[in-house]
């Protein structure tokens, strides 16, 4: 007797079994038409996705030109109802989102040494990595933005003064209160961490800037190791960092237990300009499993403080937020906001260095891990190819310089091209990414191959390496 397959039974587990794979694996061994798949998974729940999603992509020649249709054009797409148009629609509207800069419109004051570090402990709540991260404040000690600066030790050497100040020049920030954290312990400053504050207070004093204080959070603790007692500023004018490094008394150096913070509380962190990356995250959050999008929200945004951040935030750290489920959904929104942007870049074709510098910005967004690709050119300087040479940092593995060599040889290239990311960091080079430049300059020289660029992507900037 012939068997037969049981139709209703063939794709069962699919959908779980594509969810696994991307937690595990990213979304580079996806297609652009299965990520969309996967978005459609949230609002069409019982039918087959994937022939939805490669309509949709021919009727619009595109991931481009899908998440650009209007929810009328999309309605016209078989399969797609007023519901499925109006999240692909929003979807689309993720990319006006990117990059943009967190100011406070309303009176945001840090007043007090333990609210501050209450702050960063709600900030760094069950990160497993160092991190080092800054507060940029007005002479009113008004909240202009959160930044992180470095995804590294405080101690490691590899914290310079410069972003620091350059960023508070940009922001016309005239306080600085910086942080990190010790995930695993201790709570208590090293010597490194000591001589990096030092360093770091005298370098902004010597600018003008007010470096307030420095906090270490660990678990459920936080400590602060204090900044230098003189300024190059006049304290008399600025009432207000007066009576905050007044709040610290006897109590800098001493581990505070942090108390948890009400909802209430920490919504007032959620600035005016935020209330539209708010409004439109809870949006989209109403989607997922979440019961209250808009608290998730407002959670999500008082730790992250812009849409960016969330999405390049890792897949653990989300889920320390946010269940398993909503963290997976999240990645999702920003690799299809990804592929979105590198689907239009053409291969086989002369590019611009800004044109390449768009693409490369679109292919970390979501990475919240180092990653070196190389990008080959031929003859004519045309992009042929773009591979991932590792993954971690630029100076971590010996295999890196080999892979190259072998990706330009298979390429035929007459250039190329290196680029990594700072997920969390600045677009300046660190020793380590001026090191290794060098290095594959001369090797590729010996090849008769012309290294063009060494790009570095941080968010939304772009920057590159002098050759």
């Amino acid at each position: 007797m012939e068997k037969r397959i049981d139709d209703s039974r063939i794709h069962e587990g699919h959908r779980s079994r594509m969810l696994a794979k991307l937690a595990t694996h990213g979304q580079h061994i996806f297609d652009t038409y299965e990520l969309l798949e996967m978005l459609l998974y949230r609002v069409i729940p019982y039918k087959d996705t994937n022939p939805i999603s490669k309509n949709l992509l021919y009727a619009f020649d595109g991931l481009e030109g899908v998440l650009s249709a209007s929810p009328k054009e999309l309605t016209e797409v078989r399969g797609i109802g007023e519901c499925t148009a109006q999240y692909i629609s929003a979807i689309g509207e993720i990319s006006s989102l990117l990059g943009a800069e967190v100011i406070s419109d309303e009176k945001i004051i840090f007043s007090d040494y333990e609210e501050v570090g209450r702050y960063f402990y709600e900030y760094f709540k069950g990160a497993e990595r160092c991190r080092v991260v800054a507060l940029f404040l007005d002479s009113s000690m008004r909240l202009i933005e959160l930044k992180p600066m470095y995804d590294l030790d405080y101690e490691s050497g590899g914290v310079k003064a410069k972003p620091f100040i350059d960023e508070a020049v940009k922001n016309h920030a005239s306080v600085v209160i910086t942080a990190h954290n010790h995930p695993f312990g201790p709570l208590y400053p090293t010597q490194g961490d000591r001589a990096t504050n030092a360093m770091l207070t005298e370098a902004m004093n010597m600018a003008g800037i007010v470096h307030a204080e420095h906090y270490i959070v660990s678990g459920e603790y936080f400590v602060g190791i204090g900044s230098l007692k003189t300024f190059g500023v006049k304290l008399s004018q600025m009432p207000k960092v007066s009576c905050f490094l007044n709040s610290r008394g006897d109590r800098e150096g001493k581990p505070h237990r942090a108390e948890q913070q009400s909802d209430e509380e920490n919504a007032r962190f959620v600035t005016k300009k935020n209330l539209r990356d708010r409004d439109f995250l809870a949006k989209l959050l109403s989607y997922s499993a979440e019961s209250d999008p808009v608290a998730c929200a407002d959670k999500l945004l008082t730790k992250y403080m812009t849409v960016e951040n969330i999405l390049t935030a890792g897949l653990k750290e989300l889920s320390l937020s946010v269940d398993e489920r909503t963290a997976l959904y999240l990645k999702l929104l920003a690799f299809i906001t990804s592929r979105r942007r590198t689907d239009l870049f053409a291969f086989g074709k002369k590019h611009s260095q800004a044109e390449i510098a768009e693409y490369l910005k679109a292919l970390y967004i979501g990475e919240s891990v180092e990653k070196i690709y190389i990008l080959t050119l031929d003859e004519k300087d045309r992009v042929t190819g773009c591979e991932l040479l590792g993954v971690g940092t630029v100076n971590a593995s010996d295999v890196l310089p080999r892979k190259a060599i072998e990706a330009a040889i298979a390429a035929s290239a007459s250039a190329v091209c290196l680029a990594h990311n700072h997920p969390f960091g600045t677009t300046n080079p660190s020793g380590d990414d001026l090191v290794l430049t060098q290095v594959f300059a001369s090797l590729f020289t010996s090849c008769e191959i012309e290294l063009r660029e060494h790009f570095i992507v941080a968010g939304q900037l772009c920057d590159s390496i002098t050759l």
